[in-house]
């Protein structure tokens, strides 16, 4: 760790993100900086440049950082005219969710910071997702198959924070399996799209009508929309998956090039293989159907969709 310097860790991956600021700021503390961290709701321009151009009273050496600098603008419009003169006894770190690497700011700032930029998971990386569930959970002494790990991440969703809260738990009750992440962890609303859908496939009725009366009360009129998107999201996939088996692609290839999950896209082929392209024809124009119809009338969503989806489970499984 060095002064004079500045670190910006940027991207939608919070907790990759945390973690790296955690690391600096264990190595700051080795290097004998002392960790300050600076709130921006009141700092003006010059208490800015004060605070890491400025030399320090109180300490030698000094770890900076800052989150959401870029709310403020009279600040984040000239750093690339104040970070050139931070004091060589400061390392400066901004922690952002976004920038716009467009931007006159970050074309000023790029070639005199070390930037690290933290992308959102996608779907097509849950292998190393796995492999984050099981070392987490062999650090609580929790033994996690891989199995186990590929549902858990179908089951919370691709959040490093999500599969981590649900380890915890987990390590609480002494064991990782399929029943006690059913039974204890809540399950996100990507996850209950794709089981819905495969309940929809299965003719499962039942259940297809109590896991969207859940989801009525819980995300409300707006979240039917969500999860409309998230429902065509499967229709994809689904689509997807029939057509590149045709062409004989393999599963793992098929989620790689759609950018799904390979395990849950795994859980379908079964399904790919038993239904025709007259039927796969019918539940495209079904669910696009719902969108053309809610855009042109005033339609309980909720209804719409879970209609649509008993009659798609009737006409499949007839």
């Amino acid at each position: 760790m060095i002064g004079g310097k500045t670190t910006i860790l940027y991207g939608e991956n919070s907790y990759e993100r945390t973690a790296k600021l955690a690391q600096m700021k264990k190595d700051a503390e080795k290097s004998g900086f002392e960790i300050q961290k600076q709130e921006i709701d009141g700092l003006s321009k010059s208490d800015f440049v004060n605070l890491i151009c400025g030399i320090s009273l109180l300490a030698e050496k000094r770890f900076v950082y800052i989150r959401n600098l870029s709310e403020n603008s009279e600040i984040w419009q000239n750093l690339g005219e104040i970070l050139p003169r931070i004091s060589t006894d400061v390392h400066l770190c901004i922690i952002e969710d976004k920038i716009d690497k467009r931007s006159t700011v970050y074309r000023s700032i790029s070639k005199i910071v070390e930037l690290y930029e933290f992308k959102a998971i996608a779907a097509k990386d849950s292998k190393n997702l796995a492999e984050f569930a099981r070392a987490f959970g062999k650090k609580l002494g929790l033994k996690i198959d891989n199995k186990t790990a590929n549902f858990l991440i179908s089951w919370v969703g691709l959040s490093e924070w999500s599969i981590r809260d649900a380890i915890e738990k987990m390590a609480l009750i002494g064991e990782a399996n399929e029943q006690n992440i059913r039974e204890f962890v809540p399950q996100n609303v990507e996850s209950n799209a794709f089981v819905v859908f495969e309940m929809m496939l299965l003719g499962d009725i039942s259940g297809l009508q109590k896991e969207i009366s859940k989801l009525k009360i819980t995300d409300g009129e707006e979240g039917a929309y969500k999860f409309l998107g998230l429902i065509s999201t499967q229709v994809f996939n689904f689509s997807a998956l029939k057509i590149g088996k045709s062409s004989g692609k393999t599963t793992a290839e098929i989620a790689k090039e759609i950018g799904a999950n390979s395990w849950a896209l795994g859980k379908l082929d079964n399904f790919a293989q038993n239904i025709s392209n007259q039927q796969l024809a019918v539940i495209v124009s079904k669910i696009s159907q719902i969108d053309e119809v809610i855009k042109s009338e005033n339609v309980d969503v909720w209804v719409m969709i879970e209609s649509t989806l008993i009659e798609l489970a009737i006409f499949l499984n007839r």
